[in-house]
């Protein structure tokens, strides 16, 4: 479980009980806000991304009353005393959920996993001789067996429960790839585990490295499947090489657009590089961007070499610790895959439709105060410095970011509601 300290982050937000609620207010009236559409974000995942309204005092007087809006849409958005927003604004109440997660592990298990990771085997030589140099150390391959294992396993007390699958490549000792997961994705319960661990225990490391044709299978098998799945999708991607079975330049071109086009229908690509990976950091560096989890908006896709590139997990550099960065980077996984996002419940046939541009995410602490949190498209979601949310999915959800994702998390009896037919409250670019 302490291998991936980000589930319990995912246990406790989903205790959370989230309200929603649809005012009385007419529709017509748009006094500022934002919409937004859905973007890829910067580091650590994709984020809605779109226009905001403007600052100012501002209220929203429908019939249903009025709703009074901090001044230029920031400060202290806490509630005046007596001032009952449900009561203001609200006629009905709905249920949201966290958002599932649906994870396919595609992980390389070819020949240079054998070899013990730097500083005690360095990936030139395990190139040219892929064998344990010291049997009193664990492998690369032993590492993630035990990584993954770990991390598995702290998914199964999760709420939502996520769905996971692994796919192995290669799968003939050369350069083959399955055309569908060797264990499928599906609810993480104890059968599910107990059948991911053994498949990562029949592994015995060999061949060549198909990640194009392994990961363009992967994308298949989802977007086939999309019906099976609620909740989001991910590839999550490891290797510890280069692309040795397709070589063609305009292949890897291919697969970081198919990349691109999984992310546009929900399939987001997460990419860790291990060591033997180094020659390939910008092919991988594209791989992430494209696919909607690039670390940072400001890293390096450019591919201008092939071995620079810093939007993926690597985990190549001098004086890492493979294991220790395997252990975060699934924490990380962790946290943007499982926390922070929540859907926007839809009305039903006979309710007023959904304005989003009046749409507010309030945060009641612990304590039983509570304070609306800002709509920020002024950076990315991902930002440390985001206090706020965003749309996300062609605004079926919503994802609180940065630093008010972090607050929310540590408030262990904190709830969060979705308050529909507000003008909502922004941060002014």
């Amino acid at each position: 479980m302490n291998s991936w300290k980000g589930l319990a982050i995912a246990t406790s937000l989903a205790a959370l009980v989230v309200g929603v609620v649809v005012a009385c207010g007419g529709d017509d009236e748009d006094n500022g806000g934002s919409g937004g559409s859905s973007a890829s974000s910067g580091s650590g995942g994709t984020a809605g991304k779109g226009g905001s309204g403007t600052g100012g005092s501002a209220a929203d007087s429908g019939s249903g009353g009025s709703y009074i809006i901090t001044e230029g849409g920031v400060g202290d958005t806490s509630y005046p005393d007596g001032f009952d927003p449900d009561a203001a604004c609200a006629s009905q109440d709905f249920k949201a959920t966290l958002t599932a997660a649906n994870l396919l592990f595609v992980i390389d298990r070819t020949g240079s996993m054998n070899c013990n990771p730097p500083p005690t085997t360095d990936s030139e030589k395990c190139e040219v001789q892929p064998v344990k140099e010291n049997p009193n150390e664990p492998s690369k391959w032993e590492i993630t067996r035990d990584a993954l294992t770990a991390a598995w396993q702290g998914l199964v007390n999760s709420d939502p429960l996520p769905s996971v699958g692994v796919m192995l490549f290669n799968n003939d000792d050369f350069c083959g790839f399955p055309a569908s997961p060797d264990v499928v994705v599906g609810p993480m319960n104890d059968p599910q585990l107990n059948e991911l661990v053994l498949k990562l225990g029949e592994v015995k490391p060999k061949g060549a490295t198909p990640i194009i044709g392994a990961t363009m299978s992967a994308y298949n098998y989802l977007w086939k499947n999309k019906d099976s799945f609620t909740g989001n999708k991910f590839v999550v991607l490891l290797t510890d090489g280069a692309e040795t079975c397709d070589k063609d330049v305009a292949s890897k071109a291919y697969l970081i657009g198919k990349a691109n086009e999984a992310a546009s229908v929900g399939i987001r690509t997460f990419v860790l590089g291990a060591p033997g990976s180094e020659r390939e950091r910008a092919f991988l560096s594209q791989i992430a961007w494209a696919g909607g989890t690039a670390k940072s908006a400001t890293c390096d896709h450019s591919g201008s070499d092939p071995e620079v590139g810093d939007c993926h997990m690597d985990m190549t550099l001098q004086n890492m610790n493979f294991a220790q960065e395997l252990q975060k980077n699934l924490e990380a996984i962790s946290g943007e895959a499982l926390s922070c996002e929540f859907e926007v419940p839809q009305p039903g046939p006979n309710d007023p439709a959904i304005d989003y541009n009046k749409v507010n995410v309030v945060y009641t602490h612990g304590d039983g105060t509570k304070e609306t949190i800002p709509q920020d498209t002024t950076v990315e979601c991902s930002d440390p410095t985001n206090a706020g949310w965003q749309y996300y999915d062609n605004k079926s959800k919503i994802v609180l970011c940065g630093s008010v994702c972090d607050k929310v998390k540590s408030d262990p009896k904190a709830s969060i509601s979705i308050e529909l037919g507000c003008v909502t409250v922004v941060v002014p670019k």
